[in-house]
């Protein structure tokens, strides 16, 4: 039986561990299966042809909002030109798509029971007891495959809490795989030059003891590794036994996600989902003291009770505690989640379901979000920015009301989505009326967090003579860079300063170079 499993990922730089794991699961009962991975943004004719260029007598998806238009194309076009069957699982699988089989649930156990003998149309997967039973697909061939790829780390399924937005609460209760295999694995993905491992529990730090046997496990192996360890976590959470431990992590061996949602009492209610805001708060800002430890917080507009009132509140006190990064995102109506059933919004037909509009939020004032979203990501999410922010931030009220001017002054300059770097600081320049102080906290912004000399135009200032014969005096080289400043934004004085950034190290959570003023 000639089997092919069709894996498509968002991006190129990702792995698909659904597919691994059906793959190495079958193989292991003696099914020979054949592993074809692609992402949704390859051309779609070259995507097609990888599949029909062989007979097949089962075509294999896993579906997921980001390649569901994808699948169901390919599906029209094999139909056409084979009578093979197609079978299809994963979190966005339903009645309407045209396969042979759809497997709602676990796979593994429910697609061996359907390639050795006849099924249903549906067939619902039953859970695994112990996940052990599950054979590794962490293989030596797979990971040499995945050079340069994120790999994706599975070690529990399921997840304690029942958030009404999220798939992943609708299996009761969390199953774990062993430590010994969490530990074998991890030293195998590791050896194999892995740089980020992405662990997909959901509520990694769920269970204190596993969580903090797992981080005394990767500190104890992996502190000399260049490899980071990426957790979702429960910022609440925490507790003294597991913060004493990230205390004393090397710097950027872990990044944290850390789920806020809203700090809206009522809506946190609305979506069934227990959080202790105070504690959570607490929690995140003693690990950012740490300075070890990237911290990227989530954010979602659209939620049921959430007014641009209440959702500027929770942006601002998100904000205050100043994450490494924020990532506004929008409701999505998931098919089978609860929210989908009982929240009057309106949102888009196709996948992914984003809201449009709710009884709390008109289009025009998501829209207003998404603009805020931009600059976030663009202005403080890079790092790129992060002096000059601060100094724009003494002239606003809050950092909402500070990305609403940005991008409001943005639009009248006509700079959009996709801007080069340059326009940014042309923008922030307009903005600021040309503020001399504005501009040399931009340059010192640049020279901090790019490897390069060579100052953009928008930014340069002409050299003192003074400052020619210091630069004379010096040996430079492209590990080392000196600029003069008539205001330095981290003593927030004005001056005559020369600084020196040395460029041999940059910082893995802050993404900064160091540097140190030479003369003032």
């Amino acid at each position: 039986m000639k089997i092919l499993f069709f894996g498509l990922s968002s991006k190129f730089i990702h792995t698909m561990p659904s597919g691994w794991f059906l793959a190495e699961f079958l193989q292991q009962k003696g099914i020979e299966i054949v592993e074809k991975y692609h992402s949704v943004n390859e051309d779609y004719d070259t995507l097609r042809n990888e599949i029909l260029c062989k007979e097949w007598d089962a075509v294999l998806f896993s579906v997921y909002i980001f390649n569901v238009k994808t699948v169901r194309q390919l599906i029209k076009d094999i139909r056409k030109a084979s009578s093979c069957k197609i079978i299809v699982g994963g979190p966005e699988v339903d009645l309407d798509l045209d396969a042979n089989h759809i497997v709602f649930g676990e796979g593994e156990t429910a697609l061996y029971n359907l390639l050795t003998s006849s099924g249903e149309k549906v067939i619902y997967g039953k859970n695994i007891t112990n996940l052990d039973d599950i054979p590794s697909p962490y293989t030596v061939k797979r990971l040499s495959e995945s050079k340069n790829k994120l790999i994706y780390y599975e070690s529990s399924r399921g997840c304690p809490f029942s958030c009404s937005y999220c798939m992943a609460g609708l299996t009761k209760g969390v199953r774990y795989f062993s430590l010994e295999r969490v530990q074998n694995d991890l030293k195998r993905i590791v050896d194999s030059g892995a740089k980020i491992i992405k662990f997909t529990d959901r509520t990694f730090n769920a269970n204190t003891e596993r969580t903090n046997a797992i981080l005394n496990m990767i500190a104890n192996n992996f502190a000399d590794k260049d490899v980071c360890f990426h957790f979702e976590v429960g910022g609440d959470l925490f507790n003294k036994s597991t913060l004493d431990i990230l205390k004393t992590l090397p710097v950027g061996l872990v990044q944290m996600e850390a789920g806020v949602q809203t700090l809206n009492e009522k809506s946190l209610q609305a979506i069934c989902r227990k959080f202790n805001k105070e504690r959570f708060l607490q929690n995140i800002t003693k690990i950012l003291s740490y300075n070890n430890i990237h911290m990227h917080l989530d954010l979602i507009a659209g939620l049921p009770y959430e007014t641009m009132e209440s959702f500027i509140y929770s942006f601002n006190g998100v904000m205050n505690i100043k994450p490494h990064k924020v990532q506004l995102g929008f409701l999505k109506m998931l098919k089978h989640t609860p929210i989908r059933e009982s929240y009057n919004a309106v949102f888009e037909s196709d996948a992914p379901y984003e809201i449009v509009s709710t009884p709390y939020m008109t289009e025009n004032e998501l829209a207003t979000l998404k603009d805020i979203d931009w600059i976030t990501d663009k202005l403080y999410n890079t790092g790129k920015f992060s002096y000059t922010l601060e100094l724009l931030l003494n002239n606003c009220n809050n950092y909402y009301q500070l990305f609403y001017n940005l991008a409001e002054h943005f639009k009248e300059l006509g700079i959009k989505k996709g801007a080069q770097e340059h326009l940014l600081y042309q923008g922030i320049l307009s903005y600021s009326k040309n503020d001399k102080r504005i501009k040399e906290s931009l340059r010192f912004d640049y020279l901090l967090t790019n490897k390069s000399s060579s100052v953009p135009k928008v930014l340069r200032n002409k050299y003192t003579a003074e400052f020619k014969r210091f630069l004379s005096s010096r040996k430079t080289n492209n590990l080392v860079c000196y600029e003069s400043f008539s205001y330095l934004t981290t003593e927030n004085k004005d001056g005559n300063f020369i600084v020196e950034f040395d460029y041999i190290y940059k910082n893995k959570v802050s993404g900064k170079f160091s540097y140190k003023i030479i003369e003032s």
